[in-house]
Parts: C-alpha cells; structure tokens; sequence
C-alpha cells in the first residue's frame, strides 16, 4: 500500500514522474555497468597485452573521467536548452561508436583515442542527464527519486561480473563489439522516454498536491550560484569524494587480481558485490535526504570509505577485500544521489543543467587525480596498494568537514525568490 502511494498521482494512474525515473534508471545502470565498473576489468588486459604500466593505463581511465568532466558544463548547456531524450541518444551512439574504436586498439593512443570518444557519450548518456530530468519531475521527494534512478548503477555493477566472463570465455575485443551493439539498440528503444516534465503537466509534482506547486521556491541566476559560498564548499567536498571514489572503483579489481593473487572471475565478482550492497546505501540516503539536512547527510557517507579503506589497507587475503568493498558501498552508493539533489535544492532548476555541468567538472577533477594517484603509487610501490589506501582513507576524512560547510544560500534564496 505504501509504494502504491507513493508511485501513483492523485488522479489513480501512475505518476509520469516515476517512469521517466525508470527509463533513465535503464541508460544508468548500461553505462555504470559497462564503463564506470566493466573498464576495470580490462585493466589487466591491457596491461597483459600491450605491456602497458599501471600508470600508463590508469591515464586512458583518467581521460576518460577527466574529458566528460570538461563536456559536462557543455552538456549542462544543452540540458538546459534542448530536449534530453535527444542529448541522451546521440551520446549513446558515441558511447557505442568509442566501444567498438577500443576493440582495434594496438597502441597506447589509440586506448587513448578511444576512451575520449567514450567519454564524451558518457557524459551526453549518462548520470547527468538522468538526474536533470528527475529533478524537474520532483520536489518533496527528489533526494528519493534521486536514489532509485541511481539504483540502476547499483544494477549495474551485474554487468561488470557479467564482462568479466565474457573476456575469460571469448577476448576482451569480441566482449567490446557486443557491448557496442546494445548500446545502439538502448538508444533506439529507451531514449525518447527520458524527458524534463512539460511546464503546464496534467499530473501535480511529485504526483501528489496543488498542481501549480513549483520545482522550486526560487531561481538563483547562474552567476551569482556559479559565484556563492555555497557552491564552492559544495564542490570542493565533491572533488575529494570522487578522488576516493573514483580511485576505488579504477583499482579495486586489479588490487584484488594482482595484489591479492584473486582470479579474474573473482576479481569480476567483487565488484558484483560491491555494486549490488552499494543499492541499500543509496536508498536510504534517499529517504534520510528528504527529512534532514542534505550536507549533513553527505558528510556521513564518508564514514564507511574510512573504515573500508582501512581494511583495504591491511588486506592480505580476497574475502579482507570482499569485507571492505562490503562495507564501503553503502557510502559510495549513498553520495550519489545526494549533489543533484543538492545543487537542485539550494539553487533551482532553471540554469540546474549548467551548476551540475561544472560540479561534474569539478568532480571528475577530483576523479582523474584519484585513479591516477593511486596508480602512480602502486608503480612506485612495485605494485603494493597499501599506501594509496591509506592516502584516500586521509581524504575520505578530510572530506566530512568540508561536507558539513556546505550550507544552503539562504541571502541568495530570498533574493531570488521565484515568482
């Protein structure tokens, strides 16, 4: 009965909202699975293959997370201006058109050519544009919107498993070419279906209430956003959550193969599980998102990044790493659904496609550095991650305090009140 009230709108059919949350939730969970958790997977191949050093190949990793970095404030543009559903689809297609470039790579700029092509139909397909569109179906229960569209990156994480046999049984350029063609049949099926929530709407916001109730109390001007306290606490936190998540994510499964002498269906199957506990994490962040502060929160999520890169640190055995990926996703899970909601909540939606552009900006800085700092230390450490985990257990930590200095623009909110 509960989930009934909450999926279906006051006029008894399912609110629109939550299928548009659904079809973006599908786009997520492909490109989470395929490139944010199933690249990791060939990390070992690349470096098997071209003999490629970690730091060499942890650069094409870095550009990939660093180039959609540098598009997201164009794509945030768009967003801003164009339909999403056609921003989604074009970037699918690059997605897919950069999938099948990587599976004729042999040489180093070649992988590098490839995973920028990737990385711009990332940006163009991927979390950005899903939590645009969500944002402008929900006000009351955004942050738990925010949380079960991102659950298909949690489902996503079935992909990399799934990826990780399909290079063991078939080469990892036959796996690329298949993952490029369901990208292509995605786009064609699921993409129109992604969109913002027309203007005038037949269904109230959050499917429930006064139909003339906005997305937001006020409407903050890109400018004076782009230059608040607020945004800048805001994103200086997201840059040091996403060296240690990005850096986790990069690593784990080649620290599990190499470090820790795991096979590569092991090694696959790690980041299954990292991905499917990362779920309860991002929904329950989803629901304590709408009843308390969001800063406080997001300051929260990175308690289990301390305790499980502490484990990392100390892992001698696959199952210490199965423990700490275990209790490490529930905080990973949890912080993502909280900056869109956040950015969405302090500044409005009108230039909402643009904040996130440069937060994802930012963020991916923060993301590039992580995966290659660590991979730079495992060289310098013939191999060994143990002092890359206790680096990013220090900026996990670091990254509470900033999270709590995040308040909301209050000056800016009654300047700008919507009208």
């Amino acid at each position: 009965m509960r989930l009934a009230a909450i999926v279906r709108s006051d006029d008894g059919r399912i609110y629109e909202g939550w299928l548009v949350v659904a079809a973006a939730a599908c786009v997520v969970s492909l490109i989470a699975g395929f490139f944010f958790y199933g690249l990791g997977t060939f990390f070992t191949e690349f470096q098997e293959e071209f003999a490629w050093s970690a730091a060499a190949t942890s650069v094409g990793f870095s550009l990939r997370s660093e180039v959609g970095g540098i598009a997201a404030p164009l794509v945030g543009w768009a967003l801003d201006r164009y339909p999403p559903r056609h921003l989604l689809r074009i970037g699918l297609v690059t997605s897919a058109v950069g999938c099948l470039s990587l599976s004729y790579i042999s040489r180093l700029w070649h992988f590098y050519a490839a995973m920028l092509l990737i990385a711009l139909g990332n940006t163009a397909s991927g979390g950005q544009v899903g939590q645009y569109v969500t944002a402008t179906w929900f006000r009351k229960r955004r942050a738990f919107a925010m949380s079960v569209m991102t659950m298909g990156g949690a489902l996503g994480g079935t992909f990399a498993f799934i990826i990780a046999l399909a290079i063991d049984e078939f080469g990892w350029r036959p796996t690329l070419r298949v993952m490029a063609a369901i990208l292509v049949v995605v786009a064609a099926v699921v993409g129109h279906k992604v969109r913002r929530r027309p203007d005038v709407h037949h269904q109230p916001l959050d499917g429930a209430g006064d139909r003339a109730t906005r997305a937001s109390d006020h409407e903050i001007p890109f400018g004076p956003a782009l230059r608040s306290r607020a945004f800048l606490a805001i994103n200086i936190a997201t840059l040091f959550t996403d060296f240690v998540r990005v850096g986790f994510v990069v690593h784990v499964a080649a620290f599990v193969e190499s470090d820790l002498g795991a096979g590569k269906g092991l090694a696959g199957a790690v980041l299954l599980i990292f991905s499917i506990t990362s779920a309860p994490g991002r929904l329950v962040v989803g629901i304590l998102g709408d009843r308390f502060q969001l800063r406080v929160v997001f300051a929260l999520t990175m308690v289990p990044f301390i305790v499980g890169f502490a484990i990392m640190a100390v892992a001698s055995s696959p199952w210490h790493a199965i423990v700490a990926v275990v209790v490490v996703s529930p905080g990973f899970g949890g912080s993502i659904p909280l900056r869109p909601a956040i950015y969405a909540d302090y500044f409005g939606i009108n230039t909402l496609g643009r904040i996130m552009g440069l937060g994802r900006l930012v963020s991916t800085t923060g993301g590039a550095l992580g995966a290659f700092v660590l991979g730079r230390m495992v060289d310098l450490g013939d191999g060994d991650y143990s002092a890359g985990w206790w680096l990013a257990m220090g900026v996990a930590m670091i990254t509470v305090p900033l999270a709590l200095l995040a308040k909301p623009p209050i000056d800016l909110q009654r300047t700008h009140a919507a009208r």
